[in-house]
């Protein structure tokens, strides 16, 4: 198995990235992470099972309104972390740190697991080997224009 994984190369274009393994499984934590503690609890909520965390009904709906959109701003970023896109590891290293400062002390299984997961993936992310894969993508956010009439160059920084 080749360690090229398919997304996105350059902005705009679809391409092969050549990510370490480490970043691949910190992507992979923080997509677990995001289904065992970002879609799970709300799953088992809206279906009324108990885990161990139960909220009152009338924030069912707030869980619901928060949950869905962060859990898939986290299966973003852990996409785009694949290709080097260093706002994604900086916001997924916010996400963690937050969730460990937030973790209460009586955790139930299916939090502390997602918990773990987070933690791995931030971890990961931060590793040696990911931080030389995050320095070599450094992709400009905003290419500069050349002026003059060389435009074989347009649009790509010199």
């Amino acid at each position: 198995m080749s360690d090229q994984q398919p997304g996105f190369g350059e902005p705009g274009n679809i391409g092969l990235v050549n990510a370490p393994a480490a970043v691949r499984l910190s992507a992979a934590c923080w997509v677990a992470s995001a289904v065992v503690a970002g879609m799970m609890p709300v799953i088992l909520e809206v279906a009324g099972i108990d885990f161990g965390q139960s909220i009152p009904d009338w924030a069912v709906p707030y869980l619901v309104a928060f949950a869905v959109p962060l859990t898939a701003l986290q299966v973003l970023a852990a996409q785009h972390l694949l290709h080097g896109a260093r706002w994604a590891r900086i916001l997924l290293t916010v996400a963690a740190a937050l969730s460990a400062l937030g973790a209460r002390v009586d955790l139930t299984a299916l939090i502390l697991a997602g918990l773990l997961l987070t933690l791995a993936g931030g971890a990961l992310m931060w590793l040696p080997a990911s931080n030389r894969f995050f320095l070599v993508r450094r992709v400009p956010a905003y290419p500069l224009p050349v002026s003059g009439a060389d435009t074989t160059h347009k649009g790509e920084l010199l």
